[in-house]
């Protein structure tokens, strides 16, 4: 089994292009304006872009620690395929900067030094262990590319919703005996849920439940979001005033996620 690890991130990137949301777009936004005029090809902008990569790295790895970082296998295929694809990369990249240094020495912006083989580390050691840690980078992406396929392969065992109404009802049963799914307004008409769905919006369901101290509270779906709210935030004129929007916009969310942020949010 052989899958390249270019592969699947390239593919979400694109599938991410079609989507309302672009959320693969906005990230990478500040990338596209140095690559998109011909760049990099100054120290600045490939000091910023090297900086932009362990930022991306360091923040993906501090997700990964979250328990609903991701939901299925083939997400985790994604996200390895990403993440290999920015070791070799960066594999590459040590080994470019280890040979730049020759070019500095050619221009003479610095000086190379013959090896010596003396305890005291010059830039010829530098120039040596830059290029065995990129070509090690290297190797042990070549040596996991199958791993991405096994993660692609894995069938996903989990709840699998359709549309917001289908994450609501199941957010409902999760949430137990203390939540209720009020579907009395639910909308029937085909095309207006698919406009409502389109627009960010739900089908007219909501959750009514109760917190610890007894208070009453509702949870819909409504301008591409997931929202919370106490039934007595609600004023005469029935303008809600204050709303907790958890932090997940996708309609098809993990009811289990959406479950547990409703949990935390609740006092």
């Amino acid at each position: 089994m052989t899958t390249t690890p270019a592969y699947l991130w390239q593919s979400a990137e694109e599938a991410d292009a079609q989507r309302s949301r672009r959320l693969i777009g906005d990230v990478c936004e500040g990338i596209n304006l140095v690559t998109d005029t011909g760049g990099p090809d100054d120290p600045e902008e490939v000091i910023a872009l090297s900086i932009a990569g362990a930022r991306a790295a360091k923040a993906a790895e501090a997700g990964l620690q979250t328990e609903w970082a991701l939901y299925t296998p083939h997400q985790a295929a994604v996200v390895a395929s990403a993440l290999l694809a920015q070791i070799d990369a960066a594999g590459k990249a040590l080994e470019h900067l280890a040979e730049y240094l020759h070019v500095m020495d050619a221009r003479g912006d610095t000086e190379m030094p013959e090896y010596n083989g003396h305890e005291e580390l010059n830039l010829n050691d530098a120039e040596m262990m830059l290029t065995c840690a990129g070509e090690e980078a290297r190797a042990a992406v070549h040596g996991c590319e199958d791993a991405v396929g096994v993660l692609a392969a894995t069938p996903y065992l989990g709840p699998q919703t359709a549309d917001a109404h289908q994450t609501v009802a199941a957010v409902a049963g999760l949430l137990g005996d203390s939540a209720r799914l009020v579907a009395d307004h639910h909308c029937h008409d085909p095309a207006e849920l698919e406009k409502n769905y389109a627009c960010g919006f739900g089908c007219g369901c909501y959750i009514e439940l109760q917190d610890s101290d007894g208070s009453e509270w509702q949870f819909q779906r409504g301008d591409s979001s997931w929202n919370l709210w106490r039934t007595t935030d609600i004023d005469e004129d029935g303008i809600l005033r204050e709303w907790t929007e958890l932090g997940i916009p996708d309609a098809y969310a993990h009811p289990g996620h959406v479950s547990a942020l409703i949990t935390q949010s609740l006092p």
